[in-house]
């Protein structure tokens, strides 16, 4: 059995190429989005991957790009006069491509030429859709109707640390003419770049955290491109913008162009610079409105005192008519209650002469009563207390019995009548053997006689 025809992938891919460059040996015009852009260095190359994504986002195809070093001069400078900005990751470009395949690095495209109305085109295109759904969610307007707050002072700012635009910011707000003081806070993001719009939201999310030591954001950076401010049109970081709960003041730095965060800001500024100017100028307007009203409260206590004054000395001037008639009007009144106490005592002593003449009356009756009461409730209590006081006298003289008979049966001579003796050494009784020597005298008292003894053995 015969091998098929075999290749090597050497001569397989070699056949790729000269037939791609066979059928497709002139220049085509290609829409794509950049990706992955970088500089080759000292060579001045320019390297790339261009994509196509789907209605859901999703790459649908992706090949390598590269403009050489003797074009890309010319592509950058073309981009950046249209208003478009230098070639960056993230742009919609229509490029004349040729198509190359290489044994090693496979198939790529080679840019000749970039069309810088269509990027410009792209940037306007999309920025419509994004106004266009911020409509469509009633989310437009939302940050420009909140309330601004009184004084406008504590101050959270998104902004590149070390940016131009940053750096005039704050020094506006510090030197101003009128000396007024504001507390800033930098929340560092990227200003530009791909990671532009994660940047700013993570930034707007750290003061979203502390919100409640600030005022106002803003949000700026120096000029640039047209092309550098998609991300401001971008409809994630715009939607996230329009329902902050602080009002956002934006100065992006670009005098010709509005971005759709300008539309959703509360206020939006060209420069930096105009949204401290404003910040100072309400500030001041402030101040001034405090200084009026201090004045306008001033002249009011000075009104209020002069008032004050003048009533005080026609007061002064009435008090001794007035104290005239007061002390005629109370010795009216002593008068006045004078009789009424003399007559209501005579009322009171009257009654309380008829009440004493009642019971006076009524006395010896009821002392009788009382009698009657105390000698009845005496016979009571005394007719049983014989029977008491007899049976108590009988328990007593039992208990007495019984005390004469113990103390009868304890005597001495009837405990020596009953054949017990008691022993005295020297006087005293003797209860222990062990107290006695061999020797000692002992006197032995029995019932009617007593005996001397001397110790011979103690046992």
């Amino acid at each position: 059995m015969s091998r098929p025809r075999s290749y090597s992938l050497l001569e397989l891919t070699g056949s790729v190429r000269r037939c791609l460059e066979a059928s497709f040996s002139s220049t085509y015009w290609v829409r794509a989005e950049t990706s992955d852009l970088r500089h080759a260095g000292a060579s001045g190359h320019c390297y790339m991957e261009l994509l196509e994504k789907g209605s859901t986002g999703n790459v649908v195809a992706r090949v390598r790009a590269t403009i050489w070093a003797s074009t890309y001069a010319e592509i950058r400078q073309s981009l950046i006069a249209s208003g478009a900005g230098p070639l960056t990751s993230g742009m919609n470009i229509l490029a004349r491509v040729s198509i190359s395949y290489h044994e090693q690095y496979g198939l790529s495209l080679q840019i000749h030429e970039i069309d810088p109305s269509y990027s410009l085109g792209e940037l306007a295109r999309l920025k419509l859709e994004t106004i266009e759904r911020l409509k469509r969610h009633g989310i437009l307007e939302v940050n420009k109707s909140l309330e601004l707050p009184r004084p406008l002072q504590r101050i959270a700012i998104v902004s590149a640390q070390g940016a131009a635009g940053y750096g005039d910011f704050v020094r506006h707000l510090r030197d101003n003419h009128y000396g007024l003081h504001f507390y800033t806070a930098l929340f560092s993001a990227q200003m530009q770049g791909e990671q532009t719009t994660s940047s700013v939201i993570a930034a707007l999310r750290r003061i979203f955290a502390v919100r409640s030591h600030f005022d106002a954001v803003v949000i700026i950076r120096g000029g640039g491109a047209v092309s550098e401010l998609r991300a401001f049109d971008s409809y994630e970081l715009c939607e996230y913008c329009a329902q902050f709960p602080l009002p956002l003041f934006s100065g992006i730095g670009h005098e010709r162009d509005l971005s759709v965060l300008d539309m959703v800001a509360h206020t939006s500024f060209k420069t930096p610079t105009a949204v401290a100017d404003y910040l100072v100028q309400n500030l001041y307007g402030e101040l001034r409105l405090l200084e009026a009203g201090g004045q306008r409260l001033r002249l009011a206590v000075l009104e209020l005192m002069a008032y004050r004054e003048r009533r005080l000395e026609q007061m002064l001037a009435l008090l001794p008519r007035l104290g005239a008639r007061r002390l005629e009007l109370e010795g009216l009144r002593q008068s006045q209650l004078h009789r009424r106490l003399s007559h209501s005592l005579s009322q009171r002593l009257a009654l309380e002469l008829r009440r004493v003449g009642s019971l006076a009356e009524s006395l010896p009756h009821l002392g009788r009563r009382v009698m009657e009461q105390r000698a009845s409730r005496l016979e009571r209590l005394v007719l049983p207390l014989g029977v008491l006081v007899r049976g108590h006298e009988a328990r007593w003289r039992a208990r007495l019995d019984q005390l004469e008979t113990a103390i009868r049966l304890s005597h001495p001579e009837h405990i020596l009548s009953r054949g017990f003796a008691i022993v005295e050494h020297e006087g005293k009784i003797i209860t222990e053997a062990s107290t006695l020597n061999r020797g000692d005298r002992l006197r032995i008292r029995l019932s009617r006689q007593s005996i001397e003894a001397s110790v011979e053995t103690i046992q």
